[in-house]
């Protein structure tokens, strides 16, 4: 169906402009009901939309900061690929205390959903650290591994490995 799907979130809806950094998706800035939001069109299953948009509503839950899935007008957390979430203002790590605080938000991330099921069959993405020939790895989750690497590990330490990631890790900013 594409992008006509947003109407199903509302008579008010708009699609904005495109958001750069996705790889496999249609990412835009919507407004829905007066609000800047995201919007996520793509070729995932229903199956792996619902996982993830429970996810997103289990870490919110829990007061991770996270983008929430907004429900259409009937009342569904996705339609026909498309997912609209709330904006989340940030940009990517900087500093070194940035990584840190990256860090520390995979352990609680990590700590949150031991117990969650893991992504439906034949909808994971493998990421890779190792560069293609005549490149080098810039992504945020090998920078973020680097830096997990040196760290020592004392007790009471996570071990923190992503095994896949959809998005790069943001730097909260104050309103």
């Amino acid at each position: 169906m594409g992008w006509e799907a947003l109407g199903q979130w509302g008579e008010d809806v708009a699609r904005i402009e495109p958001l750069a950094g996705g790889v496999a998706n249609d990412v835009w800035s919507v407004r829905v009901h007066g609000h800047l939001a995201v919007g996520r069109l793509g070729a995932r299953s229903d199956a792996d939309l619902a996982w993830e948009t429970e996810l997103l509503q289990h870490l919110d839950r829990e007061g991770l900061t996270v983008p929430v899935p907004i429900p259409t007008t009937d009342g569904r957390l996705f339609a026909d690929g498309l997912v609209v979430m709330t904006y989340v203002e940030g940009g990517p790590p900087e500093t070194k205390a940035d990584w840190r605080r990256v860090a520390d938000t995979l352990r609680r991330l990590h700590r949150l959903t031991a117990a969650w099921p893991q992504r439906p069959a034949g909808d994971r993405r493998p990421t890779s650290c190792t560069p293609r020939p005549g490149r080098r790895s810039t992504s945020a989750q090998c920078r973020l591994r680097a830096l997990l690497d040196a760290e020592p590990r004392g007790r009471g330490s996570s071990d923190v490995r992503p095994a896949s990631s959809t998005a790069t890790p943001t730097r909260a900013t104050s309103a």
